[in-house]
């Protein structure tokens, strides 16, 4: 995830730069003296879209001018940047967000790609596979960001642009079919092959980076130096191969991980923009970019039900495996309501606008959840085609990988809810309001261990029955959210069906 676009601009943190009020369209004292060449739109007369009427009701308004974008050319657009901050005001280029499609199909792929990861992982169900599924996840997840944000950044639609993402996404397919055997001690071409497809990877988009910033002035300084050490980090990755032990390869990984990933934070964090006496800095869509988290979580929860239903193993009629299919697949559509609802709150700053840290744990936090997600899902289905009534001590780990799964799950979810910063209404006297953020979602992680505690019951209890009360401690779980964060008002229930009567 270390790059300038691998999460949100954290300078779209500074406070001043947002407030609940109308969106602004003239030009002021303080708006960018270039915009002669590219006009303010003084009306705005599209409609918003559902999606983001429902953000802004629950996130407030964004106080931000728009820009036209420069002529757009199918071979080639000169590049230019979708959104950025000049003196602390947020500018932002009319109907930048034209990628959807291309999002989605670099999602699929993605996930399907860290699935087989998870799958290879599940199969072992040991703590070394898990560690080696963690490791080989990270590189992937940071392509995934770097193509991600590039187009949250500066998407055009152009062939330049296509053909990078093309490459990379065949970069990764490269690395997803080589990686797993990064271990094996003589197995060196699979290593080279690893570390190459992932070099080239992030060495394309330090190099795309670089170029673009030859045009992009509002965001130049900040991607020049991120892609210098872009270039630095990514070269030292040919280091790994002079080390023959799979231990010494492991820490060498996750130092080197941990410096791109400091390298990212500090080419966009405030700290840095004050240092440098910046004018023009980077800045993101967060209405975008919260749909792009939440869409590819829903990819994500997909996982469960492709791997049930792929090979059709839960054979025919009603039996064992059905059932055990059937709480997986209830399983995964709670995970995706708990996603939805977060906290339940009415108003709030979304976390990539509360502050640094917020922005930095919402990115980070989705890391962790996404993997866990995956591990849960493929660790369910296993279970679900097992034929034992009960569970051998040999499979013993595929059940702490599945509540492992849940509880870690459960416990970012968690992290996620508790990142946005709750707006409290005092005349709200609803249960909604009286129990606050502990008491509608704390139960959160207790459930989660209750369910992990449940893996040493094994010997008693029969996998099918484990499996289902999984299931309806999360049912309790999201039926009590849903009743404490949707209080029903008798009197508006009445109100609502006698205006349809009328």
């Amino acid at each position: 995830m270390s790059s300038l676009a691998n999460g949100p601009s954290l300078d779209n943190t500074l406070k001043f730069n947002y407030s609940d009020g109308s969106r602004v369209h003239t030009l002021e004292g303080d708006d960018d003296p270039r915009l002669t060449q590219r006009e303010v739109d003084q009306e705005i007369q599209d409609e918003e879209e559902p999606e983001v009427e429902e953000f802004i009701k629950k996130y407030g308004e964004i106080k931000v001018s728009y820009i036209n974008p420069p002529t757009l050319n199918p071979w080639f657009t000169k590049p230019y940047a979708l959104n950025y901050f000049f003196k602390g005001k947020l500018f932002r280029t009319r109907h930048e967000r034209t990628s959807g499609k291309l999002e989605l199909f670099l999602d699929l792929i993605y996930v399907g790609i860290v699935a087989n990861l998870a799958s290879s992982a599940v199969e072992e169900h040991t703590g070394l596979s898990f560690l080696k599924f963690f490791l080989l996840f990270i590189p992937a997840w940071t392509v995934w960001c770097d193509l991600k944000e590039f187009m949250n950044y500066y998407y055009n639609e152009d062939l330049l642009q296509r053909i990078l993402v093309i490459w990379t996404i065949c970069l990764l397919v490269v690395y997803d079919n080589n990686c797993e055997y990064f271990d094996e001690l003589d197995n060196h071409t699979a290593r080279v092959t690893t570390v190459l497809a992932y070099f080239l990877a992030r060495i394309s988009f330090g190099i795309i980076i670089l170029f673009y910033s030859i045009f992009i002035r509002e965001h130049r300084l900040q991607m020049r130096m991120f892609s210098t050490t872009l270039l630095i980090t990514s070269s030292l990755w040919w280091l790994i191969l002079l080390i023959h032990n799979n231990w010494g390869r492991c820490i060498f990984a996750a130092i080197l991980f941990s410096i791109e990933q400091l390298c990212w934070v500090l080419s966009i964090h405030p700290w840095t923009k004050k240092k440098l006496k910046l004018e023009y800095s980077t800045a993101l869509n967060i209405e975008h970019e919260d749909e792009r988290f939440q869409s590819f979580y829903i990819i994500a929860v997909g996982e469960f039900l492709y791997n049930l239903v792929a090979d059709s193993e839960l054979k025919q009629g009603w039996n064992k495996r059905l059932s055990k299919g059937l709480s997986v697949i209830i399983i995964s559509f709670l995970f995706l309501g708990f996603y939805a609802q977060k906290d339940g709150c009415r108003r709030a700053v979304h976390a990539l606008r509360r502050s640094a840290l917020a922005a930095t744990l919402y990115v980070y936090s989705h890391l962790f959840l996404i993997a866990s997600l995956l591990i849960t899902g493929d660790a369910g289905v296993d279970l679900a085609k097992y034929g034992g009534k009960y569970l051998e001590h040999e499979e013993f780990g595929l059940l702490i990988f599945f509540h492992s799964g849940i509880l870690v799950t459960l416990s970012f979810l968690t992290l996620l809810a508790c990142l946005d910063k709750e707006k409290p209404n005092l005349s709200d006297c609803s249960i909604h309001s009286k129990l606050g953020r502990v008491g509608r979602i704390g139960f959160r992680i207790p459930v989660g261990c209750l369910i992990f505690g449940l893996s040493w019951a094994y010997k008693r209890l029969t996998i099918e029955k484990i499996m289902w009360m999984d299931c309806v401690f999360l049912i309790i779980l999201f039926t009590y959210e849903f009743i404490v964060m949707n209080p029903l008002d008798l009197k508006e229930f009445r109100e609502q069906f006698n205006q349809e009567e009328v």
